[in-house]
């Protein structure tokens, strides 16, 4: 029986992103030998078009952003996985909403797509408020709302296996329904530097975040049994194995 490995990519937030964590993801994701990458979300931050007010000792510059994050691609390219999948999230359409706001000329021709080059590099890009299936689990980067209850609401809305990003948190609930039916909704926290972050009280952020991504097991049926990898103390164990820098 042919059993499937994927590997969650929560926001990563490049460039602003935490090295450590980031390269750890990568140590553990070599070792476990994922067949599919699911990224779900924010992998690039887009801080250079936000709509909110700018730090100008943070502001780095568009083509700067662009490039750090085809690099963090080119490293997950090297995992070598045979089916990968780019899920966009709200930071990714930052850029569309600063096209159409400043530069509609442009919104058909810079895209997402074709800047990041993700149909040479043959991912497949799943659109911000869309999702996508893989097996009997549905990925999509957030429903709409956030904070400690997402995770459940998440469930409610698709009332279906679910995995989401967006709220920075590491989560993983299961429950059925009246006909013996169980359904997990899961979330895997993220990959950004708090030291980053100026868009929420930091410590509120420390209290709420957490780093860590996700691993999962596509059986022939159609099932994901998807388990949580939460990075403590810059170590995690993934397959029983313990991984650190």
């Amino acid at each position: 029986m042919k059993i499937k490995k994927i590997l969650f990519v929560p926001d990563t937030h490049v460039p602003y992103h935490d090295k450590k964590a980031w390269a750890l993801m990568l140590k553990a994701a070599k070792m476990f030998k994922p067949d599919i990458i699911n990224i779900q979300g924010d992998f690039a931050d887009f801080y250079a078009v936000s709509s909110h007010s700018k730090d100008p000792n943070r502001i780095s510059g568009l083509e700067y952003e662009v490039d750090e994050v085809k690099k963090a691609l080119s490293q997950l390219d090297a995992l070598n996985a045979k089916e990968k999948i780019f899920v966009s999230g709200n930071h990714c359409d930052r850029l569309e909403r600063y096209l159409m706001d400043k530069a509609p000329e442009l919104f058909n021709v810079v895209k997402i797509e074709k800047l990041f080059g993700l149909k040479k590099r043959k991912w497949q890009y799943v659109p911000y408020k869309s999702d996508i299936r893989i097996g009997k689990l549905y990925s999509t980067h957030d429903t709409g709302c956030a904070g400690r209850g997402a995770v459940f609401r998440n469930l409610d809305t698709y009332q279906y296996n679910i995995v989401t990003g967006h709220t920075h948190r590491l989560a993983y609930i299961v429950e059925g329904n009246a006909k013996g039916e169980a359904h997990v909704s899961a979330s895997f926290g993220w990959l950004g530097d708090l030291k980053q972050t100026d868009y929420m009280h930091r410590i509120k952020a420390a209290k709420d975040w957490a780093l860590g991504f996700g691993i999962g097991y596509l059986l022939p049926n159609g099932t994901v049994h998807v388990v949580p990898v939460p990075i403590v103390n810059y170590q995690v164990i993934i397959e029983g194995k313990l991984v650190k820098l």
